[in-house]
């Protein structure tokens, strides 16, 4: 006979299955141009949510036997899984674990720092606090970076992660330095920074020095758009827009590696001139939907919707946001813009069909598509008062964005 008391194993070992797939699906729709924040908090989080309910019912059994082993898995999105899992259930021995794992496997750091980084336990704070001081400093990394997505502050940790010979974690410390009560002390690492040989430090540097130390930052961005993977720049100068930052980015379209990189910043200007300057590239699979997302951008129109679109079958082995992109069909969709150009002046902006105001992008940031909402948060952040933080992470739970977006607008004094 069964045990009455006894976990239903198979119930329990597919919710964690599920859990780990549903974790990947949903890491997708928090990037994805298909999604909007609603469609993540009715779709794939309470989904995924719903799977670690039924781990933390399993109680201590269940973490003993399924949850704790699955910490030591290859997959990051299992690991993440079951931490959470871990970190949701009643078992008191659970944070003792998670940061055992977290000093003795590395591998399975960037899968349980996503945890810790998304879960909402007060007590995990001090725990992740007091690894600040630890010795390795791959744990300081480690701790910090969850810290930071919680915007908490890791003021004790800084001298370690800019002083790092790893330039992931010096970029980890320059990246904190905005929320830092003393971060004006630290224009010296910005410009450290700025002049680092590696490109994440020097993005990292540039992130920080718009806040901190514009001027030395804007120098060092109109050179970084020029090298193979000044993206970041590319984006920077398309939404400050000063004289000679559309014509800078708009030069690269010239150059087939960077034009796609090019389209996406000119994308986020939302000025009808620049769909025209890249209409030649529609039918271009690379450029293609990069077009059609700035045409859907600036006008509000679903080519899906309008039947502007071809069925093109994702071969890549490896998923991007870009491939959920629509592929527009060429000719239908450039006579479509044709037909409404006229509506559209030259010079203006324009997000959604309506001409782009610090509302229209406060908007876009609650209901446009998830992979906008970076850029759209960083157009907001040049154009807020100097001083003035907005704290938003794009890749949070969605209850936590909601918290994040009413502080934001209440920042900015946005109704």
């Amino acid at each position: 006979m069964l045990d009455a008391d006894e976990p239903l194993w198979d119930v329990l070992e597919e919710h964690l299955d599920e859990a780990e797939f549903l974790w990947g699906q949903w890491e997708q729709s928090l990037v994805a141009p298909n999604y909007t924040l609603e469609e993540v908090e009715t779709t794939v989080e309470p989904r995924l949510f719903a799977h670690l309910d039924g781990l933390v019912i399993g109680g201590a059994a269940a973490a003993e036997r399924l949850l704790v082993p699955a910490l030591e898995s290859d997959e990051s999105t299992r690991v993440s899984a079951a931490a959470s899992a871990l970190l949701l259930g009643p078992v008191e021995s659970a944070l003792d674990t998670l940061f055992t794992v977290l000093q003795d496997l590395p591998e399975q750091r960037p899968g349980l720092v996503r945890a810790f980084a998304c879960s909402d336990r007060a007590d995990l704070v001090p725990r992740l606090r007091a690894c600040l001081s630890d010795v390795d400093e791959a744990i300081v990394a480690a701790a910090a970076e969850a810290l930071l997505f919680r915007d908490e502050p890791v003021s004790d940790a800084l001298s370690v992660l800019l002083a790092s010979d790893e330039p992931s974690t010096r970029s980890l410390g320059l990246r904190a330095l905005a929320g830092e009560a003393n971060g004006a002390a630290q224009v010296r690492a910005i410009h450290a920074g700025l002049a680092d040989d590696d490109p994440q430090v020097v993005d990292a540097a540039i992130s920080a020095g718009l806040l901190l130390a514009p001027a030395p930052t804007w120098t060092r961005v109109r050179a970084r758009a020029e090298e193979p993977d000044g993206d970041l720049a590319l984006l920077l100068l398309a939404l400050r827009g000063q004289a000679g930052d559309h014509a800078a980015v708009a030069a690269l379209l010239a150059d087939p590696s960077r034009r796609p990189a090019a389209i996406h910043a000119l994308g986020h200007v939302g000025a009808p001139e620049w769909v025209d300057a890249c209409l030649e590239w529609l039918d271009d699979a690379a450029a293609g939907p990069l077009i059609g997302e700035m045409m859907q951008a600036l006008t509000g129109v679903a080519l899906e919707d309008e039947g502007l679109t071809l069925a093109v079958e994702d071969e890549s082995l490896e998923h991007t946001p870009e491939d959920d992109l629509p592929r527009p069909d060429p000719l239908p969709t450039m006579q479509w813009w044709l037909r409404r150009r006229a509506q559209y002046e030259d010079g203006q902006r324009y997000l959604h069909g309506r001409p782009r105001t610090r509302a229209e992008v406060c908007e876009g940031l609650i209901n446009g598509p998830m992979r906008r909402r970076p850029a759209l948060l960083l157009d907001l952040q040049l154009a807020a008062p100097r001083g003035v933080l907005l704290r938003l992470q794009p890749r949070a739970p969605v209850a936590r964005q909601r918290e994040q977006l009413t502080e934001l607008r209440r920042a900015l004094g946005a109704r």
